[in-house]
This record gives C-alpha cells, sequence and structure tokens, in this order.
C-alpha cells in the first residue's frame, strides 16, 4: 500500500509576517540563563568537599558552551530573518558610524538626519555610512559591501566622500569625489583623526554637493552618481 502523495500547502502567512516572528526570538532569556548559570558558581564552590561537586561543575561548565554557542546561532538567525523581512517589504536600513557610536534609521527622514550627522560629527575623524536589508551592528561580522566614508572640515562646510565597494571575492576598489573645478583654498583632510594620509584637494566638495550623494546613497546603496569620482589615490594634489 503506498503512502498518499505529500500536498504542498505553500504557507499560510505572507513571507515576511513568518520572518518578522523569526525576528523576535528572545535572546534575551539566554542572556538570563547564561548570567543565572555563571552567578552560581560562588555557591558551588562553598560546596567544594562535596561528592557531586566535580559533576556539577563540570555540567554547569558544558552548560554554559551550549547556551553561548546557542546564542551566536540565535542572533545569526535573528539577523537573517530581519534582513529577510526587510527585502521581502522593501526595506533597507541606513547605519552610520560616527563619534564613535553606530546609529540607525529606515525612514526618509531619518536617514536624511543620519547624514547631517556624518556631515556635521562632533569630534575629529572620518564617519561612515552603509546601506543594508538590516542594521550592521557587528563591525566583525560580514556585512554590506559597499560603504562610504565621510571626512568633512565643519567650519568650512566642506568635505570628500570615499566610496568602497567590495567583491564577493573579497576585492576592493575605491574612489574618492572629483571636484573638476576645485578650489585653491580647499583644505588636504585627513582620512582619518591623526592619519598622515590626505586625500587630494580635488577631492573636496561642498556640503550641498555631499548632501545630495548621501541622500542618495541611503535610497540606492550604490555609487552615487550625483557626484563625479576619481579612483582613490591619496596626496596633497
Amino acid at each position: 500500500m503506498s503512502n498518499p502523495a505529500h500536498e504542498e500547502t505553500g504557507p499560510l502567512e505572507p513571507p515576511a509576517v513568518v520572518f518578522a516572528r523569526l525576528a523576535d526570538v528572545p535572546v534575551d532569556a539566554l542572556d538570563k540563563l547564561i548570567e543565572t548559570t555563571h552567578a552560581v558558581y560562588d555557591d558551588l564552590n562553598k560546596v567544594l568537599g562535596h561528592p557531586y561537586w566535580g559533576d556539577l561543575v563540570f555540567h554547569q561548565g558544558a552548560a554554559i558552551k551550549a547556551l553561548k554557542e546557542a546564542r551566536i546561532c540565535l542572533e545569526g538567525l535573528r539577523a537573517e530573518a530581519i534582513g529577510a523581512r526587510n527585502t521581502e517589504l522593501g526595506v533597507t536600513v541606513t547605519t552610520a558610524v560616527a563619534d564613535g557610536d553606530r546609529h540607525y534609521a529606515q525612514t526618509e527622514e531619518d536617514k536624511a538626519a543620519l547624514v547631517d550627522r556624518v556631515l556635521r560629527p562632533q569630534r575629529l575623524g572620518a564617519c561612515h555610512l552603509y546601506v543594508w536589508d538590516r542594521p550592521h551592528e557587528d563591525p566583525e561580522a560580514a556585512g554590506p559591501y559597499q560603504q562610504i566614508r565621510i571626512v568633512t572640515d565643519v567650519e568650512s562646510e566642506v568635505g570628500v566622500l570615499n566610496f568602497t565597494e567590495e567583491s564577493e571575492d573579497g576585492e576592493l576598489q575605491s574612489w574618492h569625489t572629483l571636484n573638476p573645478a576645485p578650489s585653491p583654498d580647499a583644505p588636504a583632510l585627513p582620512f582619518d583623526a591623526g592619519s598622515t594620509l590626505k586625500f587630494p584637494r580635488n577631492a573636496v566638495l561642498p556640503f550641498r554637493d555631499l548632501r545630495a550623494a548621501l541622500d542618495e546613497f541611503t535610497r540606492s546603496g550604490e555609487r552615487p552618481e550625483a557626484v563625479r569620482w576619481q579612483p582613490a589615490r591619496w596626496g596633497d594634489l
């Protein structure tokens, strides 16, 4: 007697709804379990001479290891689910790194506010923008292939953009903005605070041009067409 054919009924809910539920996995519950399991270790040492002490410590260590591995897996699941949900909904997330902190935006209004933040940082140094299907929260993990570095002179309201694109094979390509009519008074802006590398003077543009390019980048995630570009090079030129 043969088994009845399996019928593919398809999802009962829109994929974005399913992905949203996956994105709500309770990672904080694991954090609480890890914290509580760690906390009891001092109490275990108070019964060092008990015949069960060795087994308890062994299993506690194994439990901590398993919980930490589970947390990493859940974080990965959550991140991928957020990306899948946003892709399904046509949503992108802009991540700004400014003044040592990360900021995120999904709406046009909030993205415009992030552009203002990276154009006018509170302290010296480069800022960065990323556009992805999720927040770019972990700088050590694989992230979006494109990024823009922003270096500005806030007082003069001028600055430079550096667009970097990485292929799936890990090959990097980099461009600076190009000013076809550079000002003789344009500053030679450093790659970062304290860096000896300087952007060429013909890469310096006024804020209105930088803003137009960054607004475009937050929408497309691609190298903006609002400004001209040149292959990246260094020097006071």
